[in-house]
Formats: C-alpha cells, sequence, structure tokens
C-alpha cells in the first residue's frame, strides 16, 4: 500500500503550512480527548503501536491526554504476516 492510498483509506490530509513528511509517513493531528494508543489504533488498528508513535514525535510530551491541534508524525509499517493456513496436524 502506498502512502497515498494509506492516507486515502484512513481519510487523513496534509496540514496546511505543515512541513513536508516523508513517503514513508502519515500526519495526524490530534482531536479533543485523543490518547497516544488512539492515534496508534487509528493510524494502525492496533493500540499496541503506541510505542511507534511516540519514539517518532519526540517533542510531544507524553500525558494522558494530548492536547487537541497537535501536528503527530506517524511512519508507515509492514502489516503483521497473516497467520499460517496450516495446522499442528496437517501434512
Amino acid at each position: 500500500m502506498t502512502p497515498a492510498e494509506f492516507a486515502a483509506a484512513y481519510n487523513l490530509t496534509a496540514v496546511a503550512g505543515a512541513p513536508p513528511v516523508a513517503p514513508s509517513a502519515v500526519q495526524y493531528v490530534t482531536g479533543a480527548a485523543d490518547r497516544w494508543d488512539i492515534v496508534a489504533w487509528r493510524i494502525y488498528g492496533d493500540p499496541t503501536q503506541v510505542s511507534t508513535v511516540i519514539m517518532n514525535n519526540p517533542t510531544v510530551a507524553i500525558s494522558p491526554v494530548l492536547p487537541q491541534g497537535i501536528l503527530l508524525f506517524c511512519p508507515l509499517i509492514a502489516p503483521p504476516a497473516p497467520p499460517a493456513a496450516s495446522t499442528p496436524w496437517s501434512p
């Protein structure tokens, strides 16, 4: 999935006046009452990716609730590999 397809799939748009983002990242603007895990869930579909979001935004203070209107940069990551179709008892 290209960055443009990813952004379109999650209805993410560039912010006017924001610095350009590498093609391997997505910009996310926090909304009211957003938390790190909510951002990870919205971007990656997995709240356990919270460390990825935090590590790529070192200038944002870690707090229980993020301030509204903060621009976050989230790198695109490879989707997890699908589980193996075989079972222990299959040949």
